[in-house]
């Protein structure tokens, strides 16, 4: 089992620190686990609109509305009104962008998850810190992606190739690179000093 987590092993006496950390790692483990399921039902729910007319769906150069048609936006564009091949390179782009990022969330809820049980510098926490780095890169380059699949479709409205919380997510993800490593090396000292009788 590649992927199996050894827990730190837990003293009766546990350090006041590593106590905290496994409350604070369970509320959040929570939390992130509350906002994938919102992204992944939003994201449905954009996807079934989207994919069954788009009637509540509008586009606009450099920005998408849900719901009832904004007033004053100039060249809004309702999306059941474009091309079948259109529309589906959309829902391409759409899921290019939100996929990664239901996937980042995952990992981090598992990363937390593992805090909880006590795994704190566990080799396998490392790994995952460095898979939510890979979903946030991917994020990052996938309006790139995904316009090119809207510019070969045509009749393409919003043509962002890349969005501000790219750069955002891709310096995100350095640091989680940065980080990966120190967790390696914290795995590596936890590992030495388990093995000093």
């Amino acid at each position: 089992m590649p992927y199996a987590v050894t827990p730190s092993p837990v003293p009766d006496d546990e350090p006041e620190a590593r106590a905290r950390l496994r409350r604070l790692a369970r509320g959040l483990a929570r939390l992130v686990l509350v906002a994938a399921v919102a992204l992944a039902a939003f994201g449905s729910i954009v996807l079934m609109l989207g994919l069954a007319g788009g009637g509540l769906l509008w586009l606009a150069p450099g920005a998408a509305y849900l719901g009832v048609a904004p007033e004053g936006v100039a060249g809004l564009v309702p999306f059941g009104t474009l091309p079948l091949p259109t529309r589906l390179a959309y829902a391409a782009k759409f899921i290019l962008g939100q996929g990664p990022l239901i996937l980042a969330l995952a990992e981090l809820h598992r990363l937390l998850s593992s805090f909880t049980d006590g795994a704190t510098f566990a080799g396998v926490q490392a790994d995952r810190l460095r898979r939510i780095a890979l979903w946030l890169a991917a994020s990052a380059l996938a309006p790139g992606f995904g316009e090119a699949l809207v510019s070969a479709a045509g009749h393409g409205v919003d043509r962002a190739w890349f969005h501000a919380g790219s750069a955002y997510a891709l310096l995100f993800a350095a640091v989680l690179g940065v980080l990966t490593a120190l967790l390696r090396v914290g795995a590596a000292v936890e590992r030495d000093r388990d093995g000093i009788v």
